[in-house]
């Protein structure tokens, strides 16, 4: 197959449009065996000619009328990815792909677009909400620049950067007349009996029951599963079983639950992740230095 360039394609349709090769290679500032070598392979690339030539006039044929609004086409399509190749390298104007857990969604990420768009106001976000262990492996597979999520992921270190921005303490959340309804720490193997509302698995306060149950010699029994923090935090107030929450979260509001600090202390981390030695674009770069310097 014969390479035509995007100079060839423009060439051609000069020619068609003006219907002289001497002052469409004037008005390219070329001369005129350089013009009729880029006709000429275009004609070779599409195996036929293209313009019939009638003195030192050119004039487009029916081949050349069927192909001329494909290589407009052409044009117009490496154009369109010129701009946009453009807009992602404008720290000002480009895209960043942000992905963040359902429960960031109510305070850390209006905070921080809130923020960011009032210094950045051309900036395109593209916002993906998911569990935290799904948000992860978007990095890793490039569907995401960055994501908020926690706890701090295995791979944090190697494969992925990795900035604390969180650090919440856990608590055992019991409803009001509840046993252990009491004030101050408890350990929670003291609640290993108990039905437990969860998230689902693979987001991040599941990963850190199921963590520290382990670590602590039992398994929760679940009796519901939700993607919500504020669902989980409504059906215990409801009685219908205690749950692993974070403390200090501005936005869950608990009502009619007790929350008691685990004893030893634990904690919930929530963190920036991006791909470690990515070639990032000016604009993620950008927005990931503003989040990390707050």
């Amino acid at each position: 197959m014969i390479n035509v360039s995007a100079v060839d394609l423009q060439g051609f349709i000069a020619v068609a449009e003006s219907g002289h090769l001497t002052g469409a290679a004037a008005g390219a500032g070329v001369s005129q065996p350089t013009f009729t070598r880029r006709i000429r392979r275009v004609e070779n690339a599409v195996g036929a000619d293209l313009f019939d030539r009638v003195g030192r006039q050119m004039v487009i044929n029916a081949r050349g009328r069927a192909y001329l609004p494909h290589a407009r086409a052409v044009l117009a399509e490496l154009e369109v990815g010129r701009t946009k190749v453009a807009r992602l390298m404008d720290p000002e104007r480009g895209t960043v792909r942000l992905d963040f857990m359902h429960s960031l969604g109510t305070w850390l990420v209006p905070d921080l677009l809130r923020d960011y768009l009032a210094l950045h106001p051309g900036v395109d976000f593209r916002l993906h909400q998911g569990a935290a262990r799904v948000l992860v492996d978007r990095v890793l597979a490039d569907a995401a620049d960055i994501a908020l999520v926690g706890p701090r992921p295995p791979e944090a270190g190697g494969a992925l950067g990795w900035h604390q921005l969180e650090l919440q303490r856990l608590a055992l959340a019991v409803p009001e007349g509840h046993r252990l309804a009491r004030e101050g720490p408890v350990d929670l193997r003291e609640a290993a009996g108990e039905p437990f509302v969860g998230m689902l698995p693979g987001y991040g306060t599941r990963m850190l029951l199921d963590r520290i149950a382990g670590e602590l010699g039992f398994s929760p029994e679940l009796v519901f599963e939700s993607m919500e923090l504020t669902t989980v935090a409504g059906l215990v107030s409801a009685g219908l079983g205690v749950a692993l929450l974070p403390l200090d979260d501005p936005y869950l509001a608990p009502v009619g639950i007790v929350l008691r600090p685990l004893e030893p202390p634990r904690h919930r981390e929530l963190g920036l992740v991006w791909r470690a030695g990515a070639g990032e674009a000016p604009p993620v770069d950008q927005f990931r230095r503003f989040v990390l310097t707050r």
